[in-house]
C-alpha cells in the first residue's frame, strides 16, 4: 500500500473513531444561549443603596449586612467605595452611614431630562394654590406609579407622597389612571399578581378592579377613597403627549373630609384645564380647542 493510501485509510479510521466517540445525547444537546452578563458587585451596591434609602436615616454595617444578606466584609468594602464617590456619607462620631448628595444630583438629572416634569413644575404649584390642596405628577414605572413632582399649598396635608416616592397601581388614583390606559397585556400582568390590601377599602379583587379600570377609561379620570392610606383621598386625570397616549397622571390629593365622592366633580374642571395646558406644552395636538 502506498503512503498516500495509508494516509487516506488512516484518516478515515481516525474520523470513524471520533464519530463513534461522540455520545448521541451530546449531538442532540442544544446550544445554551446566555443572557446579558450581570455584575454581582454592582447589584450588591444597589441592594445596599436601596436598603439605606428605605430607612431615611443613618445605619451601620451590621444592620445593612443583616437586611441585604451580604457579609459584613462585603458591605464594608462597598460602603468604602460609595463614600469615596460621595454617594454615601460616613459619620465618624456615630459610625453610621447615610445617603450622600451625589445621589440627589443624579436623581435631579433624571427629572431634568423628563420634559413633562420640567414643564409641569409651575402648573403644579398654581393648581395647588387655586385648590388649596396638594397636587402630584406621576408616571407609570414598571409595576408602580412614580411621583415626579408635587405642588404644595400653604396648609399641606402631611401624608401626601413627595417627589421620588412610589405608589401602588391598584390603590391610588394616579396608579389606577395610568394602569387603565396601559396595554391590555400590562393590565393582565398586574391583575394576575397578588394585590396587597392597605386599608379596608383597598380593592384587591381582580375582576372588581378590572371594572373600575373600564370606568376610568370611560370617564377619563380615576379616584381613590382611602385605599392606600387612611384619611387620604385623591382624584387623577391623564396628561397626554403628542401621540395622544397618556404620558403622566395629574392628581389632586386631600384629606378624606375635604375630598369626597359628592364634591369630586368640583375639582375635575381645574384638573383637566391644567392637564391640558401641560399636554399642550409637551406637544399634544388639540382638536376643537381641547387636547386630543
Amino acid at each position: 500500500m502506498s503512503n498516500v493510501a495509508r494516509l487516506r485509510t488512516g484518516g478515515l479510521r481516525c474520523r470513524a473513531v471520533r464519530e463513534r466517540a461522540v455520545p448521541v445525547s451530546a449531538e442532540k444537546t442544544p446550544v445554551r444561549r446566555r443572557g446579558p452578563r450581570r455584575v454581582e458587585a454592582v447589584e450588591h451596591a444597589i441592594d445596599v443603596l436601596e436598603y439605606m434609602a428605605s430607612l431615611g436615616t443613618g445605619t451601620g454595617v451590621s444592620d445593612i449586612a443583616r437586611h441585604t444578606g451580604l457579609n459584613k466584609a462585603t458591605v464594608h468594602h462597598l460602603l468604602t467605595s460609595l463614600v469615596a464617590r460621595k454617594f454615601v456619607i460616613h459619620d465618624p462620631n456615630t459610625s453610621a452611614y447615610r445617603l450622600g448628595w451625589n445621589l440627589y444630583e443624579l436623581g435631579s438629572a433624571v427629572v431634568r431630562d423628563v420634559d413633562v416634569s420640567r414643564i409641569a413644575r409651575p402648573y403644579l404649584d398654581d393648581l395647588a394654590a387655586r385648590t388649596a390642596e396638594s397636587t402630584l405628577l406621576g408616571i407609570l414605572d414598571n409595576d408602580s406609579v412614580l411621583y415626579l413632582d408635587r405642588g404644595t399649598p400653604p396648609s399641606a396635608f402631611p401624608m401626601v407622597a413627595s417627589a421620588g416616592r412610589r405608589g401602588p397601581l391598584h390603590a391610588t388614583a394616579s396608579g389606577k389612571l395610568l394602569l387603565a390606559f396601559s396595554d391590555h397585556s400590562v393590565i393582565d400582568r398586574e391583575l394576575a399578581k397578588p394585590l396587597p390590601r392597605f386599608t379596608k377599602t383597598t380593592v384587591v379583587e381582580p375582576e372588581v378592579l378590572r371594572r373600575q379600570l373600564a370606568h376610568v377609561r370611560a370617564k377619563n379620570y380615576a379616584t381613590c377613597w382611602q385605599e392606600s392610606e387612611l384619611g387620604l383621598c385623591s382624584v387623577a386625570v391623564p396628561v397626554r403627549d403628542y401621540t395622544g397616549e397618556v404620558a403622566a397622571s395629574l392628581a389632586l390629593v386631600a384629606p378624606a373630609g375635604r375630598l369626597t365622592p359628592r364634591n369630586v366633580s368640583n375639582h375635575l374642571a381645574a384638573l383637566r384645564d391644567v392637564a391640558g395646558d401641560i399636554a399642550a406644552r409637551i406637544g399634544a395636538r388639540t382638536v376643537d380647542g381641547g387636547v386630543r
